[in-house]
């Protein structure tokens, strides 16, 4: 079990682990980091417009994709991402970014005795932490946008314990949690809305019943306090309206295949439809409401689960990302 089980199937995966190279740091400090599987995007300044990549017009704080960074005002708060352009008709669309898809854990059996458990963690600290389950190590070194592999915990009422993984490892965040036997979890570190960490039990175990050639996708939100996503496919369509922080949608059946989404601020507007169902090809016309944040693709494959987590945010040196795992 967790450190001392050297198994491949309940490693720790980071993205490096599936051959994703983060770049290395320009002489910007400030800049968002830029990868492969998560970009940050740029706020327009007052009345201005956002300058999308293949905008290489500007020289300042540019990064690989053409993207100007966004700076917080002298004195101010930093600017939240996006803006509320509505009814912008004609806006330039940025290339997809494809996102990697960590493998949940094919070998891990469930018994009824023992819960299987991950951890992702969402907050945008610099430094890395450990976690660990009452007095066993599950994670160690853990950064902003790792998963782990799933590790085994027994049936029962367990603590988990957050602490800086070096230095004075002083104790960041400790609570207590159900874990059922036969059931799957994803526990999530995030920032908390009044500063320290919080941590999510979020279930793997919906959607259980897919029909011929489906799979099951939802999402997550993750990024701050305060902030609300809608989840769009490119025919303008709703997949999930309005995802709060900390709240993870349902499930939806999605027929196998590969989908380009998009996230924007959410619409208030409520003839804006949800689709009950997620299929290729999907067309209704029509514009985005609100400009896009991030454009991503993920490919769904019958009989799995996928969970699309929105983490971090613009004014931190993590930037804002997707990352889709396989549940």
């Amino acid at each position: 079990m967790a450190e001392n089980n050297a198994n491949a199937s309940n490693s720790h995966l980071t993205p490096e682990d599936y051959g994703i190279t983060t770049p290395a740091a320009t002489d910007n400090t400030n800049a968002a980091p830029n990868n492969d599987y998560g970009i940050s995007l740029p706020v327009a300044p007052e009345g201005g417009i956002p300058a999308y990549p293949g905008n290489m017009n500007n020289t300042d704080n540019n990064n690989d994709y053409g993207i100007s960074l966004p700076i917080a005002p002298e004195g101010g708060i930093p600017a939240y991402p996006g803006n509320n352009n509505n009814g912008c008709n004609n806006c330039t669309v940025w290339p997809p970014v494809t996102f990697p898809i960590f493998p949940s854990c094919p070998n891990c059996n469930v018994s009824q005795s023992n819960a299987q458990v991950r951890f992702l963690n969402a907050s945008t600290n610099s430094f890395p932490v450990s976690i660990s389950i009452d007095n066993t190590t599950y994670v160690n070194n853990s950064r902003f946008g790792t998963v782990s592999g799933y590790d085994r915990v027994s049936d029962g009422f367990h603590t988990v314990t957050v602490r800086r993984a070096s230095g004075l490892r002083s104790v960041l965040l400790q609570q207590t949690f159900p874990f059922t036997g036969g059931q799957r979890y994803t526990m999530v570190l995030a920032d908390a809305p009044a500063g320290g960490l919080t941590m999510t039990q979020v279930s793997n175990d919906g959607c259980s019943n897919m029909n011929y050639n489906t799979g099951c996708y939802r999402a997550a939100n993750f990024s701050y306090s305060g902030s609300s996503y809608d989840v769009m496919l490119y025919s303008h369509d709703a997949v999930f309206r309005n995802v709060g922080f900390r709240e993870v949608t349902a499930y939806k059946q999605a027929m196998a295949g590969t989908y380009q989404f998009y996230v924007t601020n959410s619409n208030t507007l409520s003839a804006i439809r949800e689709l009950p169902m997620i299929a290729v090809g999907t067309v209704t016309g029509g514009n985005f409401s609100n400009d896009p944040l991030v454009s991503f693709q993920t490919n769904i494959s019958a009989g799995n689960r996928y969970t699309s987590y929105l983490i971090g945010n613009n004014w931190s040196d993590v930037g804002f990302r997707v990352l889709t795992i396989e549940d």
